[in-house]
């Protein structure tokens, strides 16, 4: 027979895989929330360091797990080549925004996204591991229709190159967007705009002596460049390079003489438009945000650091920020990563730009205070919810309009998911159901029942017999989770499943295959 498959990865089985037994009720809860922020959550850095492995100032040594993880993982029967991180859901939903969570979790001992999952953290989709880093995963409009966007490539030091894939409904690539002039896209971002164009960042390495400030500098400095490509063509539409604009001297990481390094003395990493059709770039390693005249290349002003513009009111300050968005109603949300040595927030501020004053109107905190050494964002959601997340320190959580925490969950597997966002999707996978079968004790006979990236699925038959090629029906169940177990009315050799929609109609059926045990 073969050996039991670790089954999902439930709250009992966390604990007690920590060595703690499990609790009901309400300590189980706060019981799970201690655990999961000394697993799932970053500490402070040691003295001399404050960046994350996706986020780092210079390139660090290859992020190494710092716990053994394989016991946060989930494995399936039917799909033994998926074992995504488990995610630990400590607040479960309530007043949320319809849609599913998307998320690149990763550890760094092995490339885990781009990943979707329910409020109840049971997965929906999880692209096989394609030897590549993921992130910024998001739906977008594409050629009209809803489709699917990440960034993948290679990082080192906090810098990606790469390209960005787009797929449609079914999980098939579409296209891949890449950056122009020579440059390859970076991880940080990845905007589509309502011209049919798409915002991103290319970086590169360049003489120092090309910024301001940087004569006499040896080596080389890295230059962000703010690229938009027109989606059709591959067209660059616009280009805009920080060592044109931006002085060494409003960095706050030290200058390195080290020839050989590269000086990430800006470091962007959000692009957004303004309501003026103006660019907002973040800029982490001056934590500022700076507004972009498009036409010009201009700076119009800046947000926060060694030189803002603005006067910062009580509370308004950030440093080594994420995800500047422009919203609807004027307001700037902001990921704040570090205003205080161990704890970051969201933030939404008001700007008067004519009076140069910025006012916090409101900042979203967890309840255990949390520290993103880097990552991290702010989704504006319908019925008013707000999403944060909250970088490397492996967090997602939803919270009301007024501040009420409505939804929490970690990933006890994975120390950083770059961003994260909800959304309504409706996947059709192009590929077929998954079926597995085992013989138990007695020769009772369990199937399993599962189709990666299938959203529409709610029951499953299951088709039976002893022989391939004559099966009749031999059991049903509701779908629940990812995959679903179902018993099996007599002996079988062989079986087959089915997945049908709410109505009972018929969604796709799966291979046969012979049972194991």
């Amino acid at each position: 027979m073969d050996a039991p498959l670790q089954p999902r990865l439930s709250r009992r089985r966390f604990l007690a895989s920590l060595g703690l037994a499990a609790v009901g009720g309400a300590a189980a809860v706060v019981a799970a929330a201690e655990i999961g922020s000394q697993v799932g959550r970053a500490q402070p850095a040691p003295s001399g360091t404050s960046f994350g492995p996706l986020d780092a100032a210079t390139p660090p040594a290859s992020p190494q797990p710092s716990a053994d993880y394989s016991a946060f993982r989930n494995h399936y029967r039917s799909r033994p080549d998926l074992t995504p991180p488990a995610v630990l859901v400590q607040v479960p939903a309530g007043a949320v925004a319809p849609g599913l969570l998307f998320c690149t979790p990763s550890n760094g001992s092995g490339r885990d996204g781009p990943a979707i999952f329910t409020n109840d953290g049971e997965l929906v989709w999880l692209r096989p591991d394609s030897g590549t880093q993921v992130t910024n995963f998001h739906v977008i409009r594409f050629a009209g229709q809803p489709a699917l966007a990440w960034w993948e490539g290679i990082v080192n030091g906090g810098i990606g190159t790469g390209d960005v894939v787009v797929t449609d409904r079914s999980y098939r690539e579409i296209t891949r967007i890449r950056a122009g002039n020579g440059r390859r896209a970076d991880l940080h971002e990845f905007q589509v705009t309502p011209q049919g164009s798409a915002l991103l960042l290319a970086d590169a390495g360049v003489p120092a002596t090309s910024a301001p400030g940087g004569a006499g500098l040896n080596g080389q400095v890295l230059d962000c460049a703010v690229q938009e490509i027109d989606l059709q063509t591959g067209a660059v539409l616009f280009e805009w390079h920080t060592v044109d604009h931006v002085s060494i001297d409003e960095s706050s990481i030290p200058y390195s003489a080290d020839a050989t390094a590269i000086y990430d003395y800006v470091h962007a990493n959000s692009i957004d438009v303004d309501t003026d059709g103006g660019l907002l770039v973040s800029a982490r390693n001056t934590s500022t945000v700076y507004k972009i005249d498009r036409a010009s290349g201009a700076i119009v002003w800046r947000l926060g650091g060694k030189q803002s513009d603005f006067a910062m009111g009580a509370g308004a300050n950030f440093s080594w920020q994420h995800d500047a968005r422009r919203q609807a109603d004027g307001t700037l949300t902001i990921f704040d990563d570090s205003t205080s040595p161990g704890h970051s927030r969201a933030i939404v501020l008001r700007l008067d730009e004519q009076a140069e004053t910025a006012t916090l109107v409101r900042a979203f905190e967890h309840p255990t205070p949390l520290f993103a050494k880097s990552q991290g964002n702010l989704q504006l959601l319908p019925r008013g919810t707000v999403l944060v997340g909250w970088g490397d320190a492996g967090y997602v959580s939803e919270f009301s309009g007024s501040g009420e925490l409505v939804f929490d969950a970690t990933y006890p597997a994975a120390v950083q998911s770059y961003r994260n966002f909800r959304f309504p999707w409706t996947g059709r996978p192009v590929e077929l159901p998954a079926a597995a079968a085992v013989a138990g004790p007695g020769g009772a006979v369990t199937a399993f029942a599962s189709w990666n990236g299938a959203t529409d699925v709610a029951s499953w038959d299951v088709l039976a017999g002893s022989r391939a090629d004559v099966l009749v029906r031999a059991g049903s169940a509701p779908r629940t989770g990812f995959e679903t177990s179902i018993p099996v009315e007599g002996a079988a050799t062989y079986v087959r499943v089915v997945g049908r929609d709410s109505r009972g109609a018929v969604l796709g059926t799966s291979p046969v295959v012979a049972v194991s045990g």
